[in-house]
């Protein structure tokens, strides 16, 4: 907008004018002077003072009119510098203002954009509206702008990460059906030993490709598909994370806790385990082996899982603590290493510590507490149905878990239990289904079924035993060891 002709400057006349102006003057001046002195000289002179005057009064004309030109040029152009001096001035003033306003957008008024939109995206405009300064209008429009590709990204992240857990729960309903249909084969093939070892290994790789889901899941925002309503032992806990991860032989495990994890976090412990395995048995020696030890302090229990890697750099490790202290999604995620993020991720939601250090074998140990309010005492078993028509309609093989326990999936990822001795004393035969297979009862693990009643991996030499059948409980178990070899000094190493 113009300014009002009462605030403009009064120009100055252009020096060619004003030089004009004083040859008018001048000559005027000469003129009258040089008449003066013809008319007053003598006669006899009166000619040599009109040349000599007017030679005169025509240089003096031309020196006022060349210094009267000059003079304004000079003051013309001392007036426009001092202009330019005084728009560069301001021009200055603006540019730095400018620079300190972009700055303050980038180091303050971005980051705040950040947090509101991430607290409720649909009102982030109208609170940021009163937080954020008055600013110049081309900042003020590079903040408009800034913060409506903020919010634009911000919706399109959000619908991937729905769109992202939506896929990764669908895939856990798929591989829980699987699952479940995989424990029905193991259930009705278990007297071929040769199609249970298959079904055995079929079984665990479905086991990883859930856990790469239920990470996918995690880092999208979502839960897992598996829930528990009973506290879960700490060795399932444990054998349950060791199952989930490709070089499962690799891990030792030396637990002498006695204590469960609650139902509602069973499921995360587990899966930050699994992920802190695997990152042992992968960052380490294909022939070494990865220890877990567990230990119970007036803090909770503490996890230890070590490796014989190389360990790592300051570097790398300062990535690894970040990624374990602050919590981490698909969008925030600085690498395309998940496992990590994973374990961030579900210890900011349940409370978990996990802190690195160097380990006494020469790789990395990794520390993870589980606090006293994740932890209680094991429920006690029921007792076990006296009829083959209660153990039937309590347990049959359609039967579905109910409370939301997951009965394809297992906290330990271990096979239908074996049969538990009369707590009388008395050696008494278990329901059997069609085809002679024990009936698997819902939270038992074969190591507890083993542990109470060890006279059942073998046959029992009494009379009234007769003959071993083809489908009996040793053949079972020996195509289990055969599926997964090493596990039988496992269990012999996590018992002692």
């Amino acid at each position: 907008m113009a300014a009002p002709l009462s605030d403009r400057k009064r120009s100055r006349p252009r020096p060619g004018r004003q030089a004009f102006a004083a040859l008018l003057a001048v000559a005027a001046l000469s003129a009258a002077v040089w008449l003066w002195a013809v008319n007053e000289s003598p006669d006899t002179i009166r000619a040599a003072v009109a040349q000599v005057g007017g030679a005169a009064a025509l240089l003096l004309c031309a020196a006022v009119t060349a210094a009267v030109h000059q003079a304004a040029a000079a003051r013309s152009a001392l007036a426009r510098l001092a202009d330019a001096e005084a728009r560069s001035r301001q021009d200055r003033e603006a540019r730095t203002e400018i620079e300190d306003q972009v700055t303050a957008l980038a180091d303050t008024a971005v980051p705040l954009m950040l947090r509101r939109i991430r607290e409720d995206r649909t009102t982030a405009a109208e609170v940021l509206a009163g937080e954020l300064p008055e600013v110049l209008p081309p900042v003020a429009h590079l903040r408009r702008t800034v913060l409506d590709q903020l919010l634009e990204a911000d919706s399109r992240t959000a619908t991937a990460m729905i769109s992202t857990a939506d896929c990764g729960a669908r895939i856990q309903a798929r591989l829980t059906t699987l699952l479940a249909q995989l424990r029905e084969l193991e259930e009705r093939y278990g007297d071929r030993s040769d199609i249970f070892s298959d079904l055995l290994k079929v079984d665990h790789n479905v086991s990883r490709t859930g856990r790469l889901a239920d990470t996918l899941v995690t880092l999208a925002g979502g839960r897992s598909g598996r829930r528990w309503t009973r506290p879960i032992v700490m060795e399932s806990i444990l054998r349950g994370a060791a199952g989930r991860i490709t070089a499962y032989r690799r891990v030792r495990l030396h637990s002498t806790s006695t204590l469960a994890v609650v139902g509602h976090a069973a499921e995360g412990v587990m899966q930050a385990l699994a992920e802190v395995m695997d990152n042992a048995v992968n960052f380490s020696a294909h022939g070494t082996d990865a220890h877990v030890y567990v230990q119970e302090e007036d803090t909770g229990i503490v996890v230890t899982v070590e490796d014989s890697g190389l360990g790592i750099r300051r570097r790398e490790r300062r990535l690894a603590e970040s990624l374990l202290s602050e919590p981490r999604d698909l969008s925030t995620l600085p690498s395309s290493r998940m496992g990590l993020a994973v374990v961030g991720s579900l210890a900011h939601k349940y409370g978990l510590k996990v802190s690195l250090r160097p380990s006494a074998r020469g790789g990395t140990g990794v520390v993870l507490l589980i606090p006293t309010h994740l932890l209680t005492e094991p429920r006690a078993p029921e007792p076990r149905p006296s009829t083959r028509s209660t153990a039937e309609s309590s347990d049959g093989p359609g039967e579905t878990v109910a409370s939301g326990e997951d009965a394809s999936s297992r906290p330990d990822g271990s096979r239908p239990s074996l049969p538990r001795r009369s707590t009388a004393g008395t050696a008494e035969a278990p329901s059997a289904q069609p085809g002679g297979l024990p009936r698997r009862r819902r939270g038992r693990t074969l190591a507890e079924a083993v542990r109470e009643n060890p006279e059942q991996l073998f046959p029992l030499r009494s009379a009234s035993a007769g003959k071993q059948v083809r489908g009996g409980l040793s053949t079972r178990f020996s195509a289990f060891r055969e599926a997964v070899p090493g596990s039988e000094e496992q269990h012999s190493q996590n018992d002692a």
